[in-house]
């Protein structure tokens, strides 16, 4: 186990067994918060290893983790003492009467709030420390004014203790809420409470004969007012069944209201809008430093760009639910790059956000020890040099025959843009591209993959395979990368071709485009990654990294009948590319579910929860006849 999960386990486990102790005290209890307390100070020498002595780093984001795992266990140990109280802990003596509530739905609600605010504080949101802080302060203070017993002073020990780890970690929760959230939320509940006051009229006029004594107006509108703190007004009493539940609806309702409103609270953040000269500051980055082969991505529409404060440095990200997905490296000089990456740390913290860069290069890889992160390989770029491409040999020999082939079936390489490409032949290009869409079970992906409407870019270009009847057999589109101003390679986005049309269309066209690269003196060509395709042929690192790279293997492999990843992936070595690693670069390693929840998101936006259902339905019980042989076409992107 890694040592950043090794203490947050020791502080959770700790947390509630030191509850437990003070709530139940059975001897259970005891023998469980004893034995825990060995197990850490004495484990390594049962072990055989010498005790090593750790300074925990109890940093910011480690006190939101720790403010979240005690709330939680809190939470936790609450249910826990409600199903079992046990005899009343230290405080316990004889002959006081032990309460025993059992679990209701007071509690049960309670606890779920709780475990709510553990998780908004856990990503830093100040509102959520505001609800925590203020529920532990009524609650301390309300237990002042209780008679003692054993349950009062272990509640006030352990809501003493929350309270103060709650006010020593108040800087750590930066992450604020926009104030129209506020607002929103003002102008909610105050609709419900004039709702509920025209329910409260009618009710009492249609129960009036129902209540002792007969209400009053002044009665109908202090039972209001009081339901709303959920106390009865004690000026009538319900004589009914019917009665009853009325006047017990009015907070029910009521108390509904306040936590859906609250929770709304608890995960609203202030989105990030960025200059807006930020998109063409990001255009100049790309066209003069080469970060990355996939750089151009960053300029499609969904990205939004984050600007160091010099200006220098950019970086795209998705924010998808608390994960910054930034795609590919930090587009900047070299040298600025680290400290860039702090900055947007900085960035994101500050909002409560996990930042997270996936297909980054080897170089940022190797950045991200000197900064307190770490990476993981998911994935590898296929690139082809173009300066002594041929395609000579046997193992270039489905190349060969496809341009052979095209060559006698007089289908030629065509070169276009979108804004150049005559108005039949964009409907060409709609058409191959809604047919291949429509061919698959779930929506089309996007993130690192392209549509046609990033293709519509004057600095991208269309390569065509056209016949003598001026059809389109299928296409493919290339994203600029630039380095000092100037083009020096391609990159391959889209991959479609026609049904039933000239087989090895995708062949032809990579390979001729490749000589047509070559002939114009560019540098390189890539054929991308193949998304969620490959895992690396050895898993290296720690069990995190493992769980992170076997997760993404899993998911490829599953949606491999959709959308083909495996066989993209053998497709791109019939041209014996070169395979440069590219990574998941993060900061926390006990983020790594998020970021795969993110990573999955990212790629299929548009997917229904009855999408992934069906997906993982068809995958534990497969049709008969489907066939799990692998596919022998590409898969068209």
């Amino acid at each position: 186990m890694q040592p950043v999960w090794r203490t947050r386990v020791r502080v959770g486990f700790g947390a509630y067994l030191f509850a437990m102790l003070l709530n139940s005290g059975l001897l259970w209890d005891v023998e469980h918060f004893i034995g825990f307390f060995l197990g850490v100070v004495l484990g390594p020498l049962l072990a055989g290893r010498r005790p090593k002595p750790r300074w925990l780093r109890f940093d910011r984001r480690t006190q939101r983790i720790a403010v979240a795992l005690v709330i939680a266990t809190s939470a936790i140990s609450g249910l826990v003492e409600g199903v079992n109280p046990g005899n009343g802990g230290p405080f316990h003596t004889t002959g006081e009467a032990l309460e025993e509530s059992g679990v209701t739905l007071g509690l049960i609600v309670g606890s779920i709030f709780l475990l709510l605010l553990a998780d908004s504080l856990r990503r830093g949101r100040r509102v959520a420390w505001g609800f925590t802080t203020f529920i532990f302060a009524v609650t301390f203070l309300s237990l002042l004014a209780v008679d003692p017993s054993a349950e009062r002073n272990a509640q006030l020990v352990l809501s003493g203790l929350q309270l103060l780890l709650l006010l020593v970690t108040f800087r750590a929760f930066t992450s604020r809420s926009h104030r129209r959230s506020f607002r929103h939320a003002g102008r909610r509940l105050l609709t419900v409470a004039l709702a509920l006051l025209v329910y409260t009229a009618v009710g009492f006029a249609l129960l009036s004969d129902e209540f002792d004594p007969d209400a009053t107006p002044l009665d109908v509108v202090l039972e209001f007012l009081t339901r709303l703190v959920f106390s009865p007004s004690g000026r009538i009493e319900p004589e009914t069944k019917a009665a009853t539940w009325f006047v017990t609806s009015i907070g029910a309702v009521w108390l509904i209201a306040i936590l859906i409103t609250a929770v709304g609270l608890l995960y609203s953040s202030r989105r990030y809008i960025p200059p807006p000269e930020a998109h063409d500051r990001l255009r100049e980055l790309i066209h003069r430093y080469r970060s990355s082969n996939i750089q151009w991505m960053l300029t499609w529409k969904g990205i939004t760009v984050w600007l160091s404060d010099d200006g220098r440095t950019a970086i795209g990200y998705e924010l998808e639910g608390s994960v910054a997905l930034c795609l590919a490296d930090p587009v900047g000089p070299p040298e600025d790059r680290a400290r860039a990456l702090k900055e947007f740390d900085d960035f994101c913290f500050k909002r409560g956000w996990v930042p997270c860069l996936f297909a980054a290069s080897q170089a940022t890889a190797d950045l991200a020890p000197s900064i307190g992160w770490t990476s993981v390989e998911v994935a590898e770029d296929s690139v082809l040099p173009l300066p002594d491409l041929e395609f000579k040999g046997k193992v270039f020999q489905d190349v060969r025959t496809a341009i052979n082939k095209a060559g006698k079936q007089e289908v030629t390489l065509e070169l276009t843009r979108w804004e150049d490409s005559k108005p039949v032949v964009q409907d060409q290009l709609h058409a191959i591209s809604e047919g291949w869409v429509g061919d698959k079970a779930l929506p089309e992906m996007g993130f690192t993959l392209g549509t046609l409407r990033e293709a519509d870019d004057p600095e991208v270009r269309l390569h065509l395979a056209v016949d003598p009847d001026r059809t389109i057999e299928g296409f493919t589109s290339w994203l600029p990368v630039h380095e000092d101003g100037e083009v020096v390679g391609w990159t391959l986005d889209l991959m479609r071709r026609r049904d039933d049309g000239f087989r090895p269309v995708m062949e032809f066209l990579i390979g001729a485009s490749g000589m047509q690269f070559k002939e114009e003196g560019y540098a390189f060509m890539s054929l991308s990654a193949a998304p969620l395709a490959k895992a690396p042929d050895s898993l290296a690192g720690d069990s995190d990294q493992q769980v992170l790279q076997k997760l993404l293997d899993f998911l490829g492999k599953t949606l491999e009948p959709y959308y083909g990843f495996q066989s993209l992936f053998a497709f791109k070595q019939k041209f014996r590319p070169e395979h440069h690693p590219m990574y998941l670069v993060f900061p926390d390693s006990t983020a790594l579910g998020e970021i795969g929840v993110a990573v999955c998101r990212a790629y299929m936006p548009d997917a229904t929860l009855w999408d992934w259902v069906r997906t993982g339905w068809e995958m534990l019980v497969p049709h008969a006849e489907s066939d799990p042989r692998p596919h022998k076409e590409p898969a068209p992107r």
